[in-house]
């Protein structure tokens, strides 16, 4: 996901987006996170992301014991589906009915 700025408002400086995902399955994601820091804001790292997006997991109620995390920096993939992360890989994939893991 890409953000820009436009006017006068602050600029984006960081960001940061976390996946969280059902390694039992196909890698499906059921909490994805994104940490978007503008200028002059305070500064979240990669480990407080983290932290947040399992927090925010278990606020929903999934099980963060067997979840696991992915810290994704590329852009996500586009299309329609299920957001998954490729174990091989770790990177994001969409799949969609009839579609492997």
């Amino acid at each position: 996901m890409q953000y820009m700025s436009a006017g006068i408002g602050p600029l984006v400086s960081l960001t940061h987006t976390v996946a969280v995902y059902d390694p039992a399955s196909d890698g499906r994601v059921v909490h994805l996170h994104h940490v978007v820091v503008l200028e002059g804001g305070k500064t979240v790292g990669r480990e407080e992301a983290e932290q947040e997006a399992l927090g925010k997991a278990r606020e929903k109620g999934h099980d963060v014991g067997r979840l696991r995390l992915q810290y994704l920096d590329v852009p996500l993939p586009e299309g329609r589906g299920v957001l998954c992360v490729d174990a091989a890989t770790g990177s994001a994939v969409v799949r969609t009915r009839g579609t492997a893991p």
